[in-house]
Formats: C-alpha cells, sequence, structure tokens
C-alpha cells in the first residue's frame, strides 16, 4: 500500500497539524506502509522516515489565483498534471490533515479522476469562533469551496467529538466518519527520565505558540494577579513561538521572577514531536495549565498527560473530551479566570493527596494504537 500525506501547513511553521502528519508518516514508514509527505513549499525537517515529494508549486498557484480571485477555472491543468502523478508514484489513498484552499482545490481535481481520499480537519479549517475572528470559513471563499468539497470526500477522521458534531451539522453521513484522535509518541515520553528535584514552588507548565487570544495568552496577567492573591507560590514555564512578547505586559515583567519563557525548544534532530526538550520540561512540572478559548483537540493536553502531570483548563471543546474532574486533572466550568486560578491553589496545597494516574488516560492516544486505526480505513477504501 503506497500513501499520499498532505498536510495543508508544516515545518517551520508550528502546530499541531504538522506535528501529525510528521508522525503518523513516519510510523507508517516503521510498519512497512510507505508513505509520502507531499509539500508545496521547503521544509526545515531533517530527520524522517518518510520520503518528502514536492508538488508542482506554480501549477497549483496559477490554478488557485484564477480560482480564488477571478472565478476562472482551470482545474484541467492540474488534472494533468496529477494524472502523471498518480500514473508515475501509484498513490492508493490520499490522506488531506488540515485543508487551506489550495487542499480542497486538490481534493476536489483527485476526486474527479476517481481516487481514494481522506480527510482529517483539525480545527482552524472546519470551526468557527467570529469572537476571537478563528476559522478559515470565516473566509466566504474559503467556505463556499469548502461545502461544495465534502462531496469529493471518502472518508472523514474527526479528532473530537465535537469536530464530528461539526461533520454532521454539515449532513456528512455518519457512516463516512471514524473517530480517531491526535496521538502522542508515548513510548518516548516512557523512555526519557529525570529527577525531579524536590521545590517549595508549584511547577506550572504551559506550551503553546503566541496566537494571543486562541491560545489565552492575554489571561496570563490575571491569572498571575489572582495566584499572588490566593498566595501561590509558583514558577511557570512558558513554550512556544512568540512567547518572549509576554515580557511587553507589565504585569508579566514585573514578576518575571516566577516566569521561565521558552521562546522555542525545537529540535529536528529527533524523528518524534514532541521533541525530548519539551517532554522533560512536562516531567519536571507539577501541573498543565491551558488558557486556551478554543481547541479542536488540545495535543499538548494528552502530552502532559503522557508525562503524567494532570491537566487544569477550561471547560472547552476539545479540553473536556480530553480532562475529566478529578481523575487526571480539573475543567473550570465556567470560563472564569478567578475559578482555574482557586483550582491552581487547591492543588498546590492537595497535590500530594492527587491520587489519579494521567498517564493512564493517555494510552488510547499512543500513535502505536491510532496507526491500526488509520490503517484500517485505508485497506476499506482500497
Amino acid at each position: 500500500m503506497k500513501i499520499a500525506i498532505i498536510p495543508g501547513a508544516f515545518f517551520p511553521d508550528p502546530g499541531g497539524a504538522q506535528v501529525q502528519a510528521h508522525n503518523l508518516s513516519n510510523i507508517f514508514n516503521k510498519k512497512k506502509i510507505q508513505s509520502d509527505i507531499l509539500l508545496l513549499n521547503k521544509t526545515n525537517i531533517k530527520k524522517k522516515n518518510y520520503k518528502i515529494k514536492y508538488l508542482n508549486k506554480f501549477i497549483i498557484n496559477l490554478v488557485f489565483i484564477f480560482d480564488y480571485y477571478l472565478n476562472i477555472n482551470l482545474s484541467f491543468l492540474l488534472k494533468i498534471y496529477l494524472s502523471q502523478m498518480i500514473k508515475k508514484e501509484k498513490y492508493q489513498v490520499w490522506h488531506f490533515i488540515f485543508t487551506n484552499y489550495k487542499s480542497l482545490i486538490l481534493i476536489n481535481a483527485l476526486n474527479a479522476l476517481s481516487q481514494k481520499i481522506v480527510v482529517t480537519f483539525q480545527g482552524a479549517d472546519i470551526q468557527i469562533n467570529n469572537k476571537i475572528h478563528y476559522g478559515n470559513r470565516l473566509d466566504k471563499k474559503y467556505d463556499k469551496l469548502f461545502k461544495k468539497t465534502l462531496e469529493s470526500i471518502d472518508k472523514f477522521t474527526a479528532i473530537s467529538n465535537n469536530i464530528k458534531h461539526d461533520l454532521i451539522k454539515l449532513k456528512i453521513k455518519k457512516n463516512k466518519i471514524v473517530e480517531i484522535p491526535n496521538g502522542i509518541p508515548l513510548e518516548k515520553f516512557l523512555r526519557i527520565k529525570i529527577k525531579k528535584k524536590p521545590s517549595k514552588r508549584l511547577k506550572i507548565v504551559t506550551v503553546a505558540r503566541y496566537a494571543i487570544k486562541k491560545k489565552g495568552y492575554d489571561l496570563v496577567p490575571k491569572v498571575v494577579f489572582h495566584l499572588n492573591r490566593l498566595n501561590v507560590n509558583f514558577e511557570w514555564v512558558i513554550i512556544g513561538r512568540g512567547t518572549h512578547l509576554l515580557y511587553e505586559n507589565k504585569c508579566v515583567y514585573k514578576n518575571r521572577k516566577k516566569f521561565k519563557i521558552l521562546n522555542n525548544l525545537s529540535s529536528k534532530e529527533e524523528l518524534y514531536f514532541p521533541n525530548s526538550k519539551i517532554i522533560k520540561e512536562y516531567l519536571k512540572s507539577d501541573v498543565y495549565v491551558n488558557l486556551s478559548r478554543i481547541e479542536s483537540f488540545g495535543i499538548t493536553f494528552v502530552e502532559a498527560l503522557g508525562a503524567n502531570i494532570p491537566v487544569i483548563t477550561f471547560d472547552s471543546k476539545g479540553a473536556n473530551e480530553i480532562v475529566k474532574n478529578n481523575l487526571n486533572g480539573f475543567i473550570t466550568r465556567k470560563k472564569k479566570v478567578f475559578l482555574l486560578c482557586k483550582k491552581i491553589a487547591y492543588f498546590e496545597k492537595n497535590k500530594k493527596k492527587f491520587k489519579s494516574n494521567p498517564l493512564s488516560s493517555s494510552k488510547k492516544y499512543d500513535l502505536e494504537f491510532l496507526y491500526v486505526k488509520y490503517l484500517e480505513i485505508y485497506r476499506n477504501l482500497v
């Protein structure tokens, strides 16, 4: 079997979709199932099990420009190009992980050529949140083509129950949807060992790029204010691209001794993500705190559980499917910062009594387990 994986975004840009495409293709090739990643732009990935093939950027961009800006259909050019690729590469399934406008054009052209297509929406490509201006579908042209393209897809994999509900609302038949969450290389988490130093401080960790509204970084000063009022003795490690900008806030800068902000902990020399440096930061921590307003899934929640630390977060889509009160963390039912801080303060005083095992709830997200589910989908299509 030969699979083409086409991510709508890829490294060096950070994100969950990029990680999933990379990790999934790696494990397929490890299991002797050939899986190539097809890209438009150059990547900085060095260590990998898979081959990277570059799509013809000129043809795809030309078709996109005429379609998006001039409403002129030149898809026949794309079909000619793809027909040659199909003949040469003999891909049996085309798997799109996160879609953009160009992805949708490709899906329709491949469908016209009778190819088998699987799509995994990751959040921004299907969800809409007007309050924080989130989602590709806010673009009316994308939304129109998106709805038309749904008919061209053979199978949908839903990374969370809320994505499944979004698909059902779009009148996708339930038998075309398979729930498969995003996964982590759990064996890598178990392999890394560190000696945790005792500390009087509660060690908090957050991992997310600096998307200020979506990831809730604008709430950090409020969290600091309330934790100080509640007399929580904390050290907060924040990891993510652009997070150094938090120091521009007066409150964060004033409390800078309580922060360890790591703008970039990337490593291109490891086969699976997250890299060992990030895993070690999880392992050193007591609790993972997430302030996101919307998460289609929340892979960092699972990463934290894989490091056997509980999660404290708001009751939001994605989060509430992974985090269960008093089992592997705490959910703040009302999205109030003060209530979330009270949970953190409670955990600080009772962390020795917290008897749950977050690691046990991460096992169903193991890549070794999820790979089998994807393989079943592919085989049923061909």
